[in-house]
């Protein structure tokens, strides 16, 4: 798990119909911020998902997406996990697919599934929600609850998504059903057709798609800090019988990079990097215990007693100015 830096890769820009496609395929350069990586990432996928119906050859640039995606992972899991948790409510659809993405290749690369199915899993994880996503911003920033259409909008929404695809040339039926299934349980109580024989990738998106929305903040409430809702997850989805549960929980860890946490002394915390232990990631203190900024973020290690963390925090509650790719020690072009 996120130990040491890893090096990013450099980018080859592609144009199709007007659009930058990035694929990672050369040597990684260690000058180069990857967060740009990731942020173009995500403007990739926003453009095909928006534009599935016209872009040319979108199965092949969407499986080139996912690989790029499965490629920054190996490289560099930790930075695309903490993009993820600092994202803005506006792009809450695509990025909420690419964090459910990540968590999924994190688990599947731990279950040493083969390259094939996770390349189908990444796919289905990144257009899981094709058929809801103006809907899904607008549920993020909305006050009140859901009106009966979006109600049915929602309900509906596996199978509008595996229609889209279908026309936009997708005919891996596999991907195609974990999109269809991966609301449905194994408990028979999941929508949109209530079966109780959902896929293994549809499952495994489902566990994903339900952690990353409970960490994620919505205009109606504020987003649970990770280590309940990873305590949640596993009390309510049979954590104890369901091995995907397990190893979400473990691959993430209690306290996500890109989270804030309270340590022993007082200061706040931005995690940075997972660890072999859940409860003592790589952290930066970025605020002193009077809650005012340090000069420069300072290493803290968690296993020290004075530097223990005590609880996450709130990311609302943490005002200060982070330079994201100088805390992991990438320089800036």
């Amino acid at each position: 798990m996120g130990g040491g830096r890893a090096q990013a890769p450099c980018a080859i820009v592609i144009y199709v119909k007007g659009f930058a496609f990035v694929s990672m395929e050369k040597q990684p350069d260690r000058r180069l911020d990857p967060f740009w990586l990731w942020t173009a990432l995500q403007t990739r996928l926003s453009l095909l998902l928006r534009e599935c119906g016209s872009t040319p050859d979108f199965p092949g640039n969407f499986e080139r997406l996912a690989r790029d995606l499965q490629h920054l992972c190996g490289l560099d899991a930790d930075v695309g996990v903490y993009v993820m948790m600092q994202i803005d409510l506006p792009r809450y659809a695509v990025a909420h697919a690419m964090h459910t993405a990540i968590l999924c290749e994190l688990v599947a690369r731990r279950l040493d599934w083969e390259e094939p199915t996770r390349v189908t899993l990444v796919q289905a994880a990144l257009s899981q929600n094709i058929g809801m996503l103006e809907l899904q911003t607008a549920l993020t920033e909305q006050m009140e609850p859901p009106s009966e259409a979006q109600r049915e909008e929602i309900r509906t929404h596996p199978t509008r998504g595996v229609e889209l695809l279908r026309l936009a040339g997708v005919t891996d039926e596999e991907w195609l059903r974990a999109v269809a299934e991966h609301h449905e349980t194994t408990r028979g109580n999941g929508y949109p057709n209530g079966i109780s024989s959902p896929s293994k990738l549809a499952q495994l998106i489902g566990l994903c798609d339900v952690f990353s929305a409970k960490i994620s903040p919505r205009a109606t409430r504020k987003n649970i800090e990770p280590d309940v809702a990873a305590r949640e997850l596993f009390l309510g989805k049979g954590g104890t019988e369901n091995p995907f549960v397990a190893l979400i929980v473990k691959e993430v860890g209690l306290y996500p990079p890109g989270s804030f946490v309270r340590l022993a002394n007082g200061e706040i915390a931005v995690v940075i990097r997972r660890s072999e232990r859940l409860d003592q990631p790589f952290v930066f203190s970025v605020s002193d215990s009077d809650g005012l900024p340090l000069l420069r973020p300072v290493r803290r290690d968690t296993a020290a007693k004075m530097h223990t963390i005590l609880c996450a925090v709130p990311r609302e509650n943490v005002m200060v100015r982070i330079d994201h790719a100088r805390l992991f020690g990438y320089s800036r072009r």
